[in-house]
């Protein structure tokens, strides 16, 4: 019982900083003891300092393992600026163009489609609403990246490109493909080659044997009569949380990563593309990536981005994405801040959570030295409107 009391107030102690923001913090904790979430870990970094970094929680609850700031999760579409960025390295390289048809690399397939509307959901390729017999090429884990896409090329187009907004993964794969035979290289490799390493990326990866990785990952749950169950990711091998040694490549959902490798990545783009002086991707891709590139279509999406805040002249003041299995990552160029907010639970779950983080954030930040006043008065108005 005292151990058990031990853990539970280790669970209120923030790891690192002494000045978090309170409002923030006192969310992070509520949640955890009012049991909306299992754990989590929030990382918010400004003007390239780290401000605020906390893990609450548990990362296994059957284990009772302390949630840690680098454990390691299942970041699922929060991977697509992960993706859309090392395909843009390619366009720097001047070994494709974003207006390249997809027929240019598979003369098989039907359509006028071209890789900018596939890395912006909408170039007819099937999306999430997809039936179980259309979505099997991108969720059979035992198949190669590459006799996946050869499934999806032959698939008629859900529509003309260009009509409509479609979300999903299949375009993706089909785009990473094509770099994999530009590049000769699986995709994850060439990731690795011009992201990973030089960015430093200890703990991102598609596939992995690493031991001391599989000990960090954290557990997925969903919320069953006011506790927790576990739950398997799709992309999870039979029997333990984590990433598979080998097999399918998810190339916009399969990634996992810990909030700090995110950190790392979303200050570049934040920097236009370098970090610590290093050039990882040209100013231009960094821009054309935050674009709408979605034409007429309501759809405020760039490449691999969701457009979440937009000036009046149409430019994106901050980008982020979200995760089906509950993270989200933002740049907000507005006020020179990146943030990561990792947990573990199925999206609709852990997105007035998400929200609320998000929210006091905005706060603290837009209005300093009233911030708490302020987002207490919001949450309550805000809260109603979640819940």
């Amino acid at each position: 019982m005292l151990r058990m009391r031990l853990i539970s107030l280790s669970l209120f102690v923030p790891l690192l900083h002494s000045a978090n923001p309170q409002p923030i913090s006192e969310l992070l904790h509520r949640a955890v003891l009012e049991k909306h979430i299992p754990g989590a870990v929030i990382v918010i970094q400004q003007h390239g300092k780290k401000i605020y970094e906390e893990a609450a929680g548990y990362a296994d609850l059957e284990h009772h393992r302390v949630m840690k700031v680098d454990d390691v999760f299942m970041i699922a579409s929060s991977s697509k600026p992960f993706a859309a960025t090392t395909i843009l390295t390619l366009v720097d390289n001047g070994k494709l163009s974003l207006d390249d048809r997809i027929s240019k690399y598979f003369p098989d397939f039907q359509g006028a489609s071209t890789i900018r509307q596939a890395l912006c959901h909408t170039s007819g390729i099937i999306g999430n609403d997809g039936g179980p017999e259309q979505l099997d090429p991108i969720r059979n884990f035992d198949r190669s990246l590459r006799n996946a896409v050869d499934l999806l090329i032959h698939e008629p187009l859900s529509y003309a490109p260009g009509e409509r907004f479609s979300y999903g993964g299949a375009s993706f794969c089909v785009v990473g493909r094509i770099a994999e035979t530009v590049t000769g290289m699986d995709f994850d490799a060439y990731m690795n080659k011009v992201l990973v390493k030089p960015l430093a990326l200890k703990d991102t990866v598609y596939r992995t044997t690493r031991e001391d990785l599989l000990k960090r990952v954290a557990v997925l749950y969903r919320q069953k009569d006011g506790g927790f169950q576990k739950m398997k990711a799709v992309m999870e091998p039979p029997g333990r949380p984590g990433p598979r040694a080998g097999g399918f490549i998810l190339v916009p959902g399969g990634i996992y990563s810990t909030a700090n490798d995110a950190i790392t990545f979303l200050q570049m783009h934040l920097n236009g593309g370098t970090y610590h002086g290093k050039r990882i991707l040209s100013e231009a891709s960094v821009a054309e990536m935050r674009k709408k590139q979605t034409g007429k279509l309501a759809n405020e999406y760039g490449l691999g981005w969701m457009r979440t805040k937009v000036a009046p002249d149409g430019t994106a003041l901050e980008v982020s994405h979200g995760g089906a299995y509950g993270t989200e990552l933002f740049v907000d160029t507005e006020r020179d801040l990146v943030g990561a907010i990792l947990t573990q639970m199925p999206l609709a779950e852990a997105k007035p959570f998400i929200t609320e983080i998000r929210l006091a954030n905005f706060l603290i930040h837009r209005h300093r030295g009233t911030g708490f006043r302020l987002y207490e008065t919001s949450r309550s108005l805000f809260h109603g409107v979640l819940l």
